[in-house]
């Protein structure tokens, strides 16, 4: 893909070209860009690859991000139908790498920061509030598990009303293939079981979803989507 790149972007705006109200430069721009292809043996998902982006951000602390963190990648990544790779070094932070078509990997990107900002903050303030109640630091950190699923279930709810259908996933696919080869399934810690008393819990971290509200920009995504408090001003 690197050598032929340059190439690729030729080829992908003589097709841009094609689609022009004048028949003339249409038929032209299409005749350069199938001879481009045939001559230097470009198939047709590079060509769509030319479309394909990448956005990634560092979030977190741990070489092994906590299982919240990799729940809400993915749910962001299916929302704005992309793929989200996890990059980890030692001494870094993990990277967070979304790879979309257009502008989608950028907006899933910022929608992922700022998600993962709120769930942060909202785990560190129940944490304490179950420090208050409990002095045993296994169940204390099983019932901030709680809190987290409880809180990613509430928002995926939110989140899920931007997911449609992913016609690009061969496109992205083939990418990320050519670019990176096999990558391998992150397998994440195991979420704490729910008991019956966790209740409160559950409820907590519904409630603290509810503070984070997703809305579409009026020009479609072509701005990232706004994110805010909802108590915000």
């Amino acid at each position: 893909m690197k050598n032929n790149k340059k190439i690729i972007d030729k080829i992908y705006k003589c097709l841009r070209l094609s689609e022009s109200g004048n028949p003339n430069e249409a038929a032209l721009a299409l005749r350069q860009a199938t001879s481009m292809m045939k001559k230097y043996g470009i198939s047709d998902a590079q060509v769509l690859a030319a479309e394909v982006t990448e956005s990634a951000t560092q979030e977190g602390t741990r070489f092994n991000p906590p299982f919240w963190a990799l729940a809400l990648a993915n749910l962001v990544a299916e929302a704005f139908q992309c793929r989200n790779l996890i990059s980890r070094q030692y001494g870094r932070c993990p990277e967070f790498r979304f790879i979309g078509m257009g502008f989608k990997a950028e907006v899933a990107t910022y929608s992922y920061s700022v998600l993962h900002r709120y769930l942060f903050r909202a785990i560190e303030e129940f944490a304490l509030t179950a420090g208050n109640s409990t002095k045993d630091e296994s169940e204390k950190q099983r019932r901030t598990e709680v809190f987290a699923q409880a809180w990613l279930f509430r928002v995926g709810r939110t989140v899920s009303e931007f997911i449609c259908e992913n016609a690009d996933k061969k496109v992205i696919d083939s990418y990320i293939q050519e670019k990176y080869g096999e990558t391998a399934e992150m397998v994440s810690e195991t979420p704490a079981s729910n008991q019956s008393a966790d209740y409160d819990d559950i409820l907590s971290g519904m409630r603290a979803a509810n503070e984070v509200a997703l809305y579409r920009s009026v020009s479609q995504f072509m701005k990232p989507p706004l994110l805010q408090h909802k108590h915000a001003s």
